[in-house]
């Protein structure tokens, strides 16, 4: 008879606590020691921006880069899923900005399988799902890619709309039911734009997108812009 006795049950913040003690925590970006995976400071601390580029707002709660790039790289690339908190509360901010009703629903964009081979999982739906508990907003998976893209990494905006266009399918709502698209980064707006298409079709109304970062230049046409300051940027 086996003498070995039941392993111990512990609540996940005690545990957490007790690897803050053995293993201190560093910032990802700054590496300052911190409870949190992102410190404060390395947070965007400004007003998210805001772009009608893609015929519908997007709202970016900062720039693709400094700290909230090597978040999002680590994030993605490196394995680092206890991020998924810290950056989906970062995109629960691009949310908030576009001050959506109570009854809206994030929705993700889809992740091939090859990404979610490669990041142990849908990494978009998992910031989702944080953004919606920052948020109370419900969130549904409805769409999906329906045929292989090519990797968007070097394409420019022409052939990457190339590459999406067709590529996704949703289903249809229950009843009608408006809908924020969400993902990481917005680069040149193609995957949103098709991922909007694809709702539309599928009879949703879609109220806008949230993105954790826009890769955006200072000097381009007036398609971001600092709701709170007024100045312009313009999406890469």
């Amino acid at each position: 008879m086996s003498s070995a006795l039941p392993a111990a049950r512990f609540p996940a913040a005690v545990l957490d606590a007790l690897l803050d003690l053995m293993l201190p925590r560093l910032c990802v970006a700054c590496r300052a020691p911190h409870r949190h995976a992102l410190c404060p400071r390395c947070r965007p601390a400004a007003a998210p921006l805001v772009s009608a580029a893609t015929g519908f707002a997007v709202a970016a709660a900062g720039d693709y880069d400094g700290a909230l790039r090597t978040a999002l790289l680590a994030y993605k690339e490196r394995g680092r899923r206890d991020l998924a908190t810290a950056l989906g509360s970062v995109l629960a901010d691009a949310v908030r900005a576009l001050d959506p009703a109570p009854d809206v629903a994030l929705v993700p964009v889809p992740s091939s399988r090859r990404a979610r081979r490669a990041r142990g999982g849908d990494h978009v739906l998992r910031l989702a799902r944080s953004a919606g508990r920052s948020t109370g907003l419900r969130v549904h998976a409805p769409v999906r890619l329906v045929r292989s893209v090519r990797d968007s990494a070097g394409l420019d905006t022409v052939t990457r709309q190339a590459n999406l266009c067709g590529a996704m399918a949703a289903s249809s709502p229950a009843r009608r039911t408006s809908a924020i698209l969400v993902d990481d980064i917005a680069t040149t707006g193609a995957t949103l734009t098709e991922a909007a298409r694809a709702l539309r079709a599928a009879g949703w109304q879609v109220r806008g997108a949230a993105v954790v970062a826009a890769t955006v230049k200072r000097d381009g046409p007036d398609r971001w812009r600092d709701p709170v300051h007024g100045s312009s940027v313009g999406m890469t």
